[in-house]
């Protein structure tokens, strides 16, 4: 079984419009925007646990 020969797309593309080039960082000055609500998320998440795990750790005085 012989396979058909697939087309050069990356070396047509790399032609046309260059290297490729993967950045992490946009543009723009400044962080990423969904990079700031990602943090904001995990920081609220992670301080609810926090103060739950001390309310079961140190139940409040009944009066």
């Amino acid at each position: 079984m012989v396979m058909a020969q697939q087309p050069d797309i990356i070396g047509k593309a790399e032609a046309e419009f260059g290297k490729p080039e993967l950045t992490l960082s946009t543009a723009a000055d400044g962080p990423d925007p969904r990079l700031l609500a990602l943090v904001r998320v995990l920081a609220r998440r992670t301080a609810r646990s926090l103060y739950e795990q001390q309310l079961r750790d140190h139940p409040a005085p009944r009066v």
